[in-house]
């Protein structure tokens, strides 16, 4: 191995990378930089349980408008899919509140609030 040639690349790195940190903390020294941390937190969408009903039941419309007699829902699909953080409880929550008289619970766990819950709902 040539062990200079990549002790020469890793120095080269670095130096870019320390270009690129002063030309942000002049940024912010100066204040061009447009947005804090802080208003970015506050500018983040949160997601309630009724967004995650609303979108169980437009599942549920687009495969009865395939024709489908069914929909098989899991809640760790619902959360990937809706690109969530810790929210299995409420997307759990919305699961149960979408069902119907006759919707059956697949699977579940003790604790009711795990990402394999999944619930068979009929269309």
């Amino acid at each position: 191995m040539n062990y200079e040639k990549i002790i020469v690349e890793l120095l080269a790195r670095i130096q870019t990378l320390e270009e690129k940190v002063d030309m942000l903390m002049n940024d912010k020294s100066t204040g061009s930089v447009s947005v804090t941390h802080e208003e970015t937190v506050n500018n983040v969408v949160k997601v309630k349980t009724k967004d995650i009903r609303d979108f169980i039941e437009a599942q549920k419309i687009e495969a009865k408008n395939r024709g489908e007699e069914f929909i098989v829902l899991r809640a760790s699909d619902l959360h990937r899919i809706n690109r969530l953080k810790n929210a299995m409880p409420m997307v759990c929550n919305a699961m149960r509140q979408c069902m119907g008289e006759n919707d059956i619970i697949l699977h579940e766990t003790p604790s009711g609030y795990s990402s394999s819950l999944e619930i068979k709902y009929f269309l």
